[in-house]
């Protein structure tokens, strides 16, 4: 028998997960839910489920076993807490939440709960990143370089500090898992910003260009780089640099690995957010998620280091993990 599925938030995400889901034979999409009753009812009549202006609502009408949160960084913490409330197993997107108290609920929510739950770092799914993890194996990093550099999203929401949480927080977010998953926690990060260049967008007040320096638990430094006012170039990856070896990541594209005279570049061959929906679904319907690679401790420990970075552009101080 098939999951029964539904959605809360029915924009450009939701409709990514959608069309995963509709690949997979064990999914059925009953329910979405959406404040703009125009697109609640525009995804219904397209997946013949039902259509809800509010998620308490469908939460109580429908006999659901999961749940997709795909909602705009302000909007996280009731849905999650609703949803687990429920008993369901939960999928979110990133960024799972824009502060500290979120997370903290949510997450004894999850434990409580011991619930099934799966953030969208669609990037752990990458057979690329399969094959870099077993690289590294062994292999100290001495330093990192990330980046996501690139223009800006064309949503009002998204240039507004109160309801993204600012670049790294929203996109960055990306790159600061990508580093937790390959080189493990951070001990403390400090951060710098520069505006100005951005000065003729409406209602535009978060940072044009940020720099967070990352000290690991390991000994690794590092620092991820953002930058949303770009209109010709950008970059989105980690260069990592051993002793004897360096790998350019370019996101969700390549890694190419250089170890002494040889250099192998291998590109993406898989589809990794397929990869990922199909690996939640499958551990909805067994339930055992042991395969799930961002289950929502995950996805807040890295949602907390984008925080920190967040506290250390405000207080322009070292903030500790």
């Amino acid at each position: 028998m098939a999951v029964r599925i539904g959605f809360i938030g029915t924009g450009g995400i939701a409709g990514f997960h959608i069309n995963n889901l509709s690949k997979i034979p064990d999914a059925k999409i009953a329910a979405v839910c959406d404040v703009v009753k125009e697109k609640a009812d525009a995804a219904a009549a397209k997946l013949g489920a039902t259509a809800y202006p509010d998620f308490h609502e469908m939460l109580d009408r429908e006999d659901l076993q999961a749940v997709y949160v795909c909602l705009p960084p302000f909007a996280h913490g009731q849905p999650e807490l609703a949803v687990l409330a429920k008993g369901l197993a939960l999928f979110v997107e990133k960024p799972v939440a824009m502060d500290f108290q979120t997370l903290k609920k949510v997450t004894a929510a999850v434990k409580r709960k011991k619930a099934i739950t799966a953030v969208g770092y669609q990037d752990r799914y990458l057979d690329i990143i399969e094959k870099l993890k077993k690289f590294l194996e062994g292999r100290r990093p001495g330093l990192i370089l990330g980046y996501w550099m690139g223009g800006m999203p064309g949503v009002m929401w998204w240039r507004q500090r109160k309801l993204s949480g600012g670049q790294h927080v929203e996109q960055t977010t990306h790159i600061f898992d990508m580093a937790r998953y390959l080189f493990g926690e951070v001990k403390r990060v400090s951060a710098v910003a520069s505006t100005g260049l951005m000065a003729e967008v409406e209602k535009y007040d978060i940072e044009d260009c940020s720099a967070v320096n990352l000290e690991f638990h390991s000994g690794l430094v590092g620092t991820i780089f953002s930058a949303c006012c770009l209109q010709t170039g950008g970059r989105c990856g980690i260069d990592i640099f051993g002793r004897d070896y360096t790998v350019e990541y370019k996101e969700r594209t390549s890694i190419k690995i250089t170890h002494g005279p040889i250099t192998e570049e291998t590109r993406v061959a898989n589809d990794y957010g397929l990869k990922e929906d199909q690996v939640f679904v499958e551990a909805v319907k067994n339930g055992d998620g042991s395969a799930i690679r961002a289950p929502y401790e995950e996805g807040a420990k890295s949602a907390a280091l984008s925080l920190a970075a967040s506290e250390s552009l405000a207080t322009g101080k070292f903030i500790d993990l």
